[in-house]
């Protein structure tokens, strides 16, 4: 699952994983070497890492939105290859960066599939190269996984939408250039379901009206900035809209499914690591007389013959 398994006991890759993908990994394993972890313990205790220039990196380098066309700067590799860059940023030493890094991708799918191409070279190709930060605007204070029971409201006014509302828990917040934002477009008893009635719409987190609050203070995951946004009377063109008015659930599901599995793939190597440093420090530490992890195994091994004896 690694793109370094020479010291692991672990499984090597599996077969999904082509040269491609290793090469992929390894060519992103030395910017989280030598531009990510040697500085990641000093951001977490400050609360907070360079987005911009981390972003700018990865942008330069090519690892962001891979997936996406080539037409506005993507790689336009398969999902398999954005699962393989996902399992490797699990190699950073915290959560918080990886979660902001995978943000640009889980606000983007949606824009690419369905968006302008003006929408597109205005809010996606700048978040391709690493120059803009995006960020998701779904989850509310009463609305966190019910998304049907959002209240943030855009209305038509003229050539443009009002919107007035807020967001809550948003990953890189206070750094983002823009949100990808659903709103209700539509009352749900005027299109019959509270599933057709809202519409997702790119919002510049610098239009009149939008605030944030300050830093929320996390337990963990302290140097990726998570704040509410509030968005008071914020007017955006209609043409900020993405696809069809009154899709904007169903986008935001599709983009959902994206979404878990970027987040999975990288946990899958986060456990990974959390399992190799938990060996390499009970086969080093030692208490009477033997390193924790031979006294573990065969305590293990000794509840595992007490089950069998008792189960036969």
């Amino acid at each position: 699952m690694t793109t370094d398994t020479s010291a692991s006991s672990l499984s090597p890759p599996p077969s999904i994983f082509s040269d491609d993908h290793l090469e992929l990994q390894s060519s992103l394993r030395k910017i989280i070497d030598s531009e990510i972890n040697p500085y990641v313990d000093q951001w977490e205790k400050d609360g907070q890492f360079p987005v911009n220039d981390i972003f700018k990196t990865l942008g330069n380098a090519g690892f962001l939105c891979v997936t996406r066309s080539e037409q506005y700067g993507g790689a336009g590799l398969s999902f398999s290859h954005q699962i393989a860059l996902a399992e490797e940023l699990g190699n950073i030493h915290c959560g918080s960066i990886p979660m902001s890094i995978q943000v640009q991708d889980m606000a983007t799918p949606a824009l690419a599939n369905h968006g302008s191409d003006a929408l597109k070279e205005q809010f996606l190709a700048p978040s391709i190269a690493g120059d803009f930060v995006a960020c998701l605007g779904v989850s509310e204070v009463t609305a966190g996984s019910d998304v049907a029971a959002i209240t943030t409201v855009a209305e038509k006014d003229g050539e443009d939408y009002v919107i007035n509302g807020g967001k809550m828990w948003t990953t890189n917040g206070k750094t983002a250039d823009w949100m990808c934002l659903l709103a209700n477009t539509s009352s749900s008893a005027a299109t019959g379901s509270p599933y057709t009635n809202k519409t997702l719409l790119c919002v510049p987190m610098n239009s009149p009206g939008v605030t944030t609050s300050s830093k929320l203070d996390k337990l963990g995951m302290r140097s990726s900035d998570t704040c509410a946004v509030y968005l008071d009377n914020v007017r955006i063109p209609q043409t900020y809209r993405i696809g069809k008015e009154g899709q904007g659930f169903i986008y935001q599901m599709q983009q959902f499914q994206e979404e878990r599995m970027i987040i999975s793939a990288a946990m899958v190597r986060q456990l990974e690591c959390v399992i190799e440093e938990c060996a390499k420090y009970t086969s080093e530490r030692n208490i009477f007389g033997a390193p924790i992890l031979v006294m573990a195994t065969s305590i293990v091994n000794f509840y595992i013959d007490s089950a069998i004896l008792t189960v036969t």
